[in-house]
């Protein structure tokens, strides 16, 4: 006799999904993604697609982040369109990566007169006149996000929000830090100086902003209702006593202070406690009640340490895969491993015969750089030569992972001259080939070192000019922006460096990129002139 299971398996087996009633299709759909409607169940079958197609409020709040990894295998930018057109004109909220371009922004303040909340990520193709023309349709926002959006930002558009979004309650701006390097004479106050007319902020990130105690300023005097403020890796800020006046209000602050001389106030979250008399009291990160109990992690690094201390190729390749993985997601992980003392044994094993070993190294420390008590750590342990050495002889993957981590120390000043004294620049100009795709790196560090004079005559001696004016006429627009900046200082402070410039014929592509470039390489451009 069969069991009941097999009955109940029969009965599984021949259910027709397709006749199941519509209220319960509908709430199926609601406990999916967006993007995983219009790829999956919403093209099933009939009676499928029109329960995706015809419930606006299945389509109220659009979120199709997350999916970045697919940027080319789908066609976001569509799926963006088809998800605002199934909200009937409903939608208040919109959220999404890789899509959001000019003519999408239009007609998204058709089909979401409503809208309340918008998130833009990695949206390259939107501009700041897109938005312009965009944001004053929209009155009724109150969150706005701009992350990695590369061609978006300055005061004129941002000036535009304040004024267009009067209930506008949270704003954040996270910009491209790795590759976001400007020349000297860029105005790092012009953004913040946009935001400052958003006064009815009580929520404001800023991520990788080059603002200065000036801009920041001008936010706290004019965004009077701020409670909550993320201003990491703003380098350009210093929390002298006039800014910590200023924040006394401001109910959670987080910073990081990149010049103070106590390298265990690098990294801080800040919070105003009765007893500080008006002052913020500075915690560490270290010391949030979000780091739970971290003994296990403690323990396991220490037992990795020993592996780090092995003289077993294998044991130091286990023991660097595990701390490369541990540093890759996690915050707390990153200052448990420093704390433990994993930094000096990871640099020390940068000079190791074995690639994979030097490769994990390298990467691990790139990851716990991330931390900036982290950073301040790196570099004191000496670790630009060897990062250098592995630019010479590393893989791959190796080379990429150590360019961007000098990109990272080289965004502290006092951190230059050292880069170029170990003969960094020589290798970067060598990593601007094109068939080893790590063009838009090599420029952005290049772009940085050339704002000191050791960087640009190094440039100089390393026939690295005509490399960055091939760039001008080829490369990505990040690195366009990047080797703009570059060749500026070059020929600001230099007739010789000028001459050569201009031999290797760099004014018919810097014609082309005034026109038909990103908003921010034709604003580098125009200092040309």
């Amino acid at each position: 006799m069969p069991s009941s299971s097999s009955f109940v398996s029969a009965e599984a087996e021949t259910r027709n999904w397709a006749e199941l009633p519509l209220d319960a299709i509908s709430s199926i759909l609601h406990k999916l993604g967006h993007v995983d409607i219009l790829m999956g169940p919403g093209q099933a079958c009939r009676s499928w697609r029109g329960a995706a197609r015809d419930e606006p409020e299945l389509w109220r709040r659009i979120n199709m982040l997350g999916h970045a990894d697919l940027s080319r295998q789908l066609n976001l930018h569509g799926m963006a369109q088809a998800a605002v057109r199934r909200s009937a004109g409903r939608c208040e909220a919109f959220w999404c990566e890789h899509a959001g371009g000019h003519g999408f922004l239009l007609r998204l303040t058709d089909q979401a007169p409503s809208l309340k909340s918008l998130h833009l990520v990695s949206c390259y193709t939107s501009s700041d006149e897109a938005l312009t023309e965009a944001i004053v349709k929209f009155h009724l926002l109150e969150e706005l996000e701009l992350a990695l959006c590369s061609n978006v930002g300055g005061s004129g558009v941002l000036g535009v929000v304040g004024k267009a979004c009067p209930q506008l309650k949270s704003f954040r701006l996270i910009k491209d830090v790795l590759y976001d390097s400007e020349a000297s004479d860029y105005d790092k106050d012009d953004e913040a100086m946009g935001i400052a007319t958003m006064r009815g902020l009580c929520s404001l990130q800023l991520f990788g902003n080059g603002l200065t105690n000036k801009g920041l300023t001008a936010i706290l005097d004019n965004c009077c209702h701020l409670e909550f403020l993320d201003i990491r890796h703003c380098f350009n800020v210093y929390m002298d006593n006039t800014l910590r006046t200023k924040c006394a209000r401001i109910s959670t602050l987080w910073l990081i202070l990149p010049k103070l001389g106590d390298v265990g106030m690098r990294e801080q979250f800040i919070r105003p406690q009765a007893s500080d008399r008006g002052f913020p009291r500075i915690i560490s990160s270290s010391s949030m009640d979000a780091r739970g109990d971290l003994s296990a992690i403690e323990n396991q690094v220490h037992k990795l340490i020993d592996g780090l201390r092995s003289d077993s190729i294998e044991g130091q390749r286990s023991a660097t895969s595990e701390i490369r993985l541990l540093a890759k997601h996690n915050m707390e992980n990153r200052i448990v491993i420093a704390d433990c003392g994993a930094i000096n044994l990871l640099v020390g094993l940068l000079h190791s015969p074995d690639a994979k070993i030097q490769e994990n190294a390298v990467t691990s420390l790139l990851n716990l750089s991330i931390s900036d008590n982290n950073k301040i750590a790196i570099m004191n342990a000496y670790a630009i030569d060897p990062l250098v050495h592995v630019l010479e002889t590393g893989n791959p993957e190796a080379k990429e992972n150590s360019a961007i981590a000098l990109f990272y120390l080289s965004i502290l000043d006092e951190n230059k001259g050292r880069i170029v004294q170990a003969n960094a620049v020589k290798q970067l100009v060598e990593l601007m080939d094109p068939a080893l795709g790590m063009i838009d790196i090599a420029v952005a560090v290049l772009a940085n070192l050339a704002t000191i004079p050791e960087g640009r005559t190094a440039i100089g001696q390393a026939r690295g000019i005509p490399a960055l004016v091939e760039v001008v006429e080829l490369g990505s627009a990040r690195g366009k922006e990047n080797v703009v900046a570059a060749l500026l200082q070059l020929c600001k402070n230099s007739n010789r460096s000028c001459s050569i410039v201009l031999r290797e014929g760099v004014l018919p592509p810097l014609v082309t990129l005034s026109r038909s470039g990103t908003p921010r390489a034709r604003e580098k451009v125009f200092y040309f002139r």
